[in-house]
């Protein structure tokens, strides 16, 4: 895989015989100056983040840094009270006030961007009252007005790239953990999006659990697919990302490729935090 550029930095290529200019290079997603608070609380503090086509970003930091927010702010989870986003090539229109604060947003675009980016959550949020087909073909019926033919044939396609074809028909509750994380995975690759998210993909399963997702997660990295990924598995990130970006009180503390950052970062809390991994 090929390195990404600092988050907030492209690099100069311009001088580079044969390089790719990087107005060239395809981003598809890219976050600029973008601020959460809850209340008084400020979250994330003019945070900025750039992930090109292909790529994996895993976003790492101490708990309470913001990663969790700042990825739902990717997909509009949560609503930034400033910045800008631009989500597969197209701007999110934001309705501001005076002072420039975001207030609102256009439900059309959302709806859209919906079908572009997709969220693997941690704690897996199937229905539990729907079968693992059902939790699969639900969004591209309703979302990409599919067919039922047409969205089971999807569904038992990528139900098959995790590994899961033959618990097509069970419920989520007859699953292990590992199990559900999988078929989550296979729910957000069925609206082929442009995008992929994971919100600690990990973090509830027990440690026997842990191995399979990943191994899902690393033949999709494999695939060249776009990614961002928040994650505590140290180890991982270094091996299947392009770009690690180390948020830290809701800022970026620092931000570059996985040797930049595991083995050369500038940044002391940094150095602290991935010490374990290094």
């Amino acid at each position: 895989m090929t390195s990404s550029p600092n988050a907030n930095t492209a690099p100069d290529t311009s001088s580079s015989p044969g390089a790719t200019p990087a107005s060239a290079i395809a981003r598809p997603v890219e976050a600029r100056h973008i601020v959460k608070r809850f209340g008084d609380l400020e979250v994330l503090r003019d945070v900025s983040l750039q992930v090109d086509e292909g790529s994996v970003t895993s976003i790492i930091g101490a708990s309470g840094s913001g990663k969790s927010t700042l990825l739902r702010c990717l997909n509009l989870l949560e609503r930034p009270v400033q910045g800008e986003l631009t989500i597969a090539d197209e701007a999110i229109l934001f309705d501001r006030n005076r002072q420039g604060d975001i207030i609102g947003l256009d439900r059309r675009q959302l709806q859209r961007l919906r079908a572009r980016v997709s969220m693997v959550f941690q704690q897996f949020n199937l229905w539990p009252h729907f079968t693992v087909l059902g939790n699969i073909t639900e969004a591209p019926m309703r979302v990409q007005k599919l067919s039922r033919k047409h969205a089971i044939r999807r569904a038992d396609h990528y139900l098959e790239r995790v590994g899961m074809a033959d618990k097509r028909d069970s419920y989520p509750a007859f699953l292990s953990g590992g199990q559900q994380q999988r078929v989550a995975i296979a729910r957000a690759l069925a609206m082929e999006p442009r995008v992929l998210l994971f919100d600690e993909p990990t973090s509830a399963l027990d440690p026997e659990r842990v191995s399979e997702v990943l191994s899902v997660i690393r033949s999709l990295a494999d695939e060249g697919r776009t990614m961002v990924m928040v994650t505590h598995e140290m180890a991982f990130a270094r091996e299947v990302s392009d770009q690690v970006v180390f948020l830290d009180q809701g800022v970026v503390g620092v931000a570059g490729t996985p040797q930049e950052v595991f083995d050369n970062s500038p940044n002391e809390r940094c150095r602290r935090f991935v010490s374990p991994a290094a």
